[in-house]
């Protein structure tokens, strides 16, 4: 491609689309790659102040930022995306599948640190719904030699695939109310109201639900019981501060579970505990899941409910970002809470 003052483009096809913007109303390509210059487009083309415009010439050895972009986007996902694109040089990646995004990030530096490419995604571990962008990507400079390009392309598919999509998979939750309060009666047990919409947002159900007393050999029976009825997820509810009736925590450790962490810089959640049994996660939920519209509950269970493996490591790193800042209205998960690992 070459360069040329836009009277001298007149006849030449234009190598990039040509973006107008009109504040407050449009933005959108006035021309497209492609459209052949002519002598009525000057004018426009003046009053969006270009003054020089890309054409194609014969020039071998490069490659253009559409084509450039495909090819990117092809190296970065696997089944269960489409793309969208390329306008201005840009293609959008779509999820075909409701499923939790998992990025790697370290890739990402990579391919972001070439000077060359770049690509935005979404946040890790979001809850995506079919036809959503979940990332996009382009070359910086409008063509590039493909004895650079073609290399880091290579490059970027050797180390793996950027993206990946897991679909909800764990379908069947058993739910333990826990508290002396909830089993005698006295107190509703609301924990069927709260959680099953969360539940069903992700495809799963309730299929079993128990009330115990503050009893940790009857909390660890529950468990014990839902694990062999095939409960893909349990939740614990409530008795895991620090007060003497709270027997949750030992409950769990008593039911054979392997606790991976009691404890998490997230608020509201600092008493979440989390276990697992053989491949199936316990996740003991403070009471506050009862007060808060978004708490730890929300940011662990898609991952749960997907069979994302969750570690100690996870929990602690969200430190950064699990502040919620109560907003008066809630507007959860368009918000910071959770997004900072």
């Amino acid at each position: 491609m070459i360069k040329l003052r836009i009277q001298e483009a007149i006849g030449k096809p234009l190598a990039h689309d040509i973006t107008r913007i009109v504040p407050g109303k449009s933005k959108g390509p006035a021309f497209r790659r492609g459209h052949v210059v002519t002598a009525d487009d000057i004018s426009l083309l003046k009053d969006m102040g270009k003054s020089n415009v890309y054409v194609f010439d014969i020039d071998n050895g490069y490659i253009h930022e559409d084509d450039a972009a495909k090819m990117l986007a092809d190296a970065f996902q696997r089944e269960g995306f489409s793309l969208e694109g390329p306008r201005e040089g840009r293609i959008n990646i779509k999820c075909q599948t409701k499923g939790l995004i998992k990025i790697d990030l370290h890739l990402l530096k990579y391919i972001n640190s070439s000077e060359i490419v770049i690509c935005s995604t979404i946040h890790q571990n979001t809850v995506c719904l079919k036809g959503m962008a979940v990332a996009a990507t382009r070359i910086i400079p409008l063509a590039v030699k493909q004895s650079v390009f073609f290399p880091l392309v290579r490059e970027i598919k050797e180390k793996g695939h950027l993206l990946r999509i897991l679909p909800f998979s764990k379908k069947k939750v058993g739910v333990i109310a826990t508290g002396e309060e909830v089993a005698s009666g006295r107190t509703e047990d609301n924990s069927f109201k709260v959680l099953s919409p969360k539940i069903e947002a992700l495809g799963g159900a309730i299929v079993q639900q128990e009330k115990c007393h503050d009893i940790k050999e009857e909390i660890a029976d529950s468990i014990k019981d839902m694990y062999e009825n095939g409960c893909d997820v349990i939740i614990t509810t409530g008795g895991l501060s620090v007060d003497a009736d709270d027997v949750t925590l030992e409950g769990i450790v008593m039911s054979g579970a392997k606790l991976i962490s009691y404890g998490s810089p997230i608020l509201p959640g600092a008493m979440f505990a989390l276990a697992y049994m053989n491949d199936v996660p316990i996740l003991g939920i403070p009471a506050a899941l009862y007060y808060y519209k978004a708490t730890v509950l929300d940011l662990f269970l898609p991952r749960a409910m997907s069979g994302d493996i969750i570690t100690r490591d996870d929990i602690v790193n969200l430190g950064h970002g699990g502040l919620c800042l109560n907003c008066p209205v809630c507007n959860y998960p368009v918000c910071p809470f959770g997004k900072g690992a």
